[in-house]
């Protein structure tokens, strides 16, 4: 998984909160906080920011619960999840292998079922009277869940509701394929809706109107994107990162010349690019874009190490690793990854490879 803070493993399944996380963390108790001050809610400033930081807490720790419920119910079919991932606009969960129709409709509902549940908790929870500042931070928890869990459902990629739809669609037509096209074409005329309706808002002076504008827009930038690699997961089913990648004998060490990289790895204008391993240790790539960077009169003296582009673990992938995981969960598709098998390199897959 590229990027982010390994939060450990529950119930052997990892959690990464990515650094966007702690923006969502950080806005959330800011608002609360202001609202509180803003309307003499609280005795003190202290009190202020000690219900703004557990709003906060809570606000992330709510997009997990969301998360969990995919994770678990997955799991109680027989999915393997493998990873948890939190973002400032929610999260999402790495699961393997492609589910029955019916089984993804379950796994993709069980998240807004979650946070409209949650929401309805906090909405309980202000009704206990333990002074104004804890009333509305609990309406504020309440408002937000509900609205999560609200917003999911609508009907597009990347949202928990375009799956719903695909469920529903790939179990009457038993084509899973032509059911994520369809909702990848839902999600964009459902986000441009949103957008025309926001843009109407704000017209007859609605600030709101600009929450729906932001909405829409998203909408209908993600819908064809996540529908591309919906649709390129379903297709790689049960392939492996073995099945596309391009062969490389041995990995350019390190410390070789450049010149001499050319001539023994037999590298013409033509050439991929190929790993470099330095102590055992596969670090690095180099192609014709790294080569462009030194004249060809420097290729005699300069080592590869010296033109590499650096590559870390998110870059190796194993060779058994399924397709359908990587096209889901790798956010630079520009990159080259390489394949390795018993730690030994066995393969490049190129950019466009998948």
């Amino acid at each position: 998984m590229n990027g982010g803070i390994r939060l450990g493993t529950v119930g052997g399944i990892e959690v990464v909160a990515d650094a966007s996380a702690s923006v969502l963390a950080l806005l959330f108790a800011a608002a609360v906080m202001v609202d509180l001050l803003s309307r003499d809610l609280v005795s003190s400033n202290e009190r202020a920011v000690a219900f703004g930081v557990f709003a906060g807490i809570a606000i992330v720790g709510s997009i997990f619960a969301h998360e969990a419920a995919h994770a678990i119910v997955a799991k109680l079919k027989g999915q393997r999840v493998l990873s948890i991932r939190m973002l400032i606009f929610g999260g999402y969960s790495v699961i393997e292998g492609e589910p029955e129709p019916m089984t993804e409709f379950q796994v993709a509902a069980a998240g807004p079922a979650t946070s409209i549940l949650l929401g309805f908790g906090f909405w309980m929870l202000q009704m206990v009277d333990l002074g104004s500042g804890f009333t509305a931070t609990m309406r504020a928890l309440a408002l937000a869940n509900l609205a999560i869990g609200l917003f999911n459902l609508f009907p597009g990629f990347p949202l928990d509701g375009g799956r719903v739809l695909r469920g529903l669609v790939a179990e009457r037509t038993g084509n899973r394929v032509v059911a994520t096209r369809l909702v990848a074409r839902v999600g964009r005329y459902t986000g441009w809706t949103v957008l025309i309706v926001g843009c109407g808002l704000v017209v007859l002076q609605e600030p709101f109107g600009l929450f729906w504008i932001v909405v829409g827009w998203f909408l209908a930038a993600t819908a064809v994107q996540t529908g591309r690699r919906e649709e390129l997961a379903v297709v790689y089913s049960g392939r492996t990162a073995r099945s596309v990648m391009r062969p490389v004998a041995k990995a350019v060490p390190g410390s070789m010349q450049v010149a001499s990289m050319i001539d023994t790895y037999s590298m013409g204008n033509d050439m991929h690019a190929e790993p470099v391993e330095i102590d055992g240790r596969v670090v690095g790539i180099i192609g014709h874009d790294e080569l462009d960077a030194a004249a060809p009169a420097r290729w005699v003296s300069t080592k590869v190490e010296r033109l590499m582009t650096r590559i870390g673990p998110d870059d190796i992938v194993e060779a058994d690793q399924p397709l359908q995981t990587l096209v889901m969960d790798r956010h630079d598709p520009g990159r080259p990854l390489v394949v390795v098998e018993d730690d030994t390199v066995i393969g490049i897959i190129d950019p466009g490879s998948f």
